[in-house]
């Protein structure tokens, strides 16, 4: 059976590598805290106040203090770092309720091979799943089917965090850490509207390999709280090479709840930006440039928070998101 998580691309093929960083922006900073640290076992860097400039550049104005922290798994089962930025005043929520039909950034996920010994974890620590555990089924690139599992949980910000099991014949969603039996964060999840722009700006802009793009119809008892019978087009974008670190959309047409906020991005409170490594910054930039890709950010040495000092620059993608590159 073929698995999209076993490329058949080369890293050095890649434009952009995988996703590098998901940042987050709450009120609510112990219980995010607790999360990542205590249910999923992640390692906190420590909290930072930020200054005016970092501020900015992050989105936020000079009356808006910002403290920030990165979370990110130690030893095998490393993969994406969190980077949460806590605002000390009250802004817009980008999703207003825990409805999947949302737009904006809708979850953060991880490869876990218990899920309901995670799920007593994330009870012990105040943190309630949707519906406990969901089995789903997929079908491969060649027509075979078959039963993933997953667990939904209830974070701030109406933010899901996730975790994800696959069947044995398949490598999990990224690399987990034989001890706790979890990884790292191994993908993100945006809900979306302008679905053929995004794809077609993730393609020829970032350079990654659409290698899932399907549509099907929401069953009962939906992990994302969603309606039964909702259609949504499910796309699955990797970096070339990689076997995890990817980026899902999902487009519910009709259905679709546009975001009240006044934009995805920070200040606004929820999962805000998805930042992304790179070793062809100049090719990156051009392809941006020709595309006519919105440029927040113009590209320039600075140090962006918890990823050094590089070149850097943000986009913003055509649904309206904010994408950071950094030269690496």
């Amino acid at each position: 059976m073929e698995d999209i998580f076993v490329p058949k691309s080369s890293p050095d093929d890649a434009l952009a590598g995988p996703l590098h960083t998901v940042t987050l922006v709450t009120r609510d900073r112990e219980t995010m805290e607790r999360i990542f640290t205590e249910g999923y076992g992640l390692v906190s860097s420590g909290w930072e106040d930020a200054d005016a400039g970092t501020a900015s550049y992050l989105g936020f104005d000079a009356s808006q203090a910002i403290s920030v922290c990165g979370f990110t798994k130690a030893g095998e089962g490393a993969n994406i770092q969190i980077r949460v930025i806590h605002i000390h005043q009250d802004t817009p929520l980008v999703r207003p309720d825990y409805s999947g039909l949302n737009t904006g950034g809708a979850t953060i996920s991880f490869p876990i091979n218990d899920l309901r010994a995670h799920e007593e974890r994330m009870n012990a620590i105040g943190v309630e799943s949707t519906i406990g555990v969901k089995e789903m089924e997929f079908t491969s690139p060649t027509g075979e089917t078959y039963i993933s599992a997953e667990i939904v949980y209830k974070a701030p910000e109406n933010v899901f965090v996730m975790g994800v099991t696959r069947p044995d014949i398949f490598v999990p969603t990224g690399p987990i850490d034989p001890t706790t039996g979890m990884g790292g964060a191994s993908y993100s999840a945006r809900c979306i509207t302008k679905a053929d722009a995004t794809v077609a700006f993730f393609n020829d802009v970032l350079g990654y390999e659409i290698r899932r793009d399907v549509s099907f119809t929401v069953g009962d008892r939906s992990a994302l709280l969603m309606p039964e019978g909702t259609e949504e087009r499910f796309i699955q974008g990797f970096s070339a090479g990689a076997a995890s670190g990817y980026v899902v959309l999902m487009d519910h047409g009709d259905a679709t709840i546009e975001s009240p906020a006044p934009s995805y991005g920070p200040p606004n409170r929820g999962i805000a930006m998805w930042s992304f490594v790179t070793a062809k910054f100049d090719e990156i930039a051009k392809r941006a440039n020709d595309a006519g890709t919105t440029i927040v950010k113009p590209a320039a040495e600075r140090t962006s928070p918890l990823l050094g000092n590089a070149r850097t620059m943000i986009l913003q993608d055509p649904d309206g998101f904010l994408i950071e590159i950094i030269e690496g």
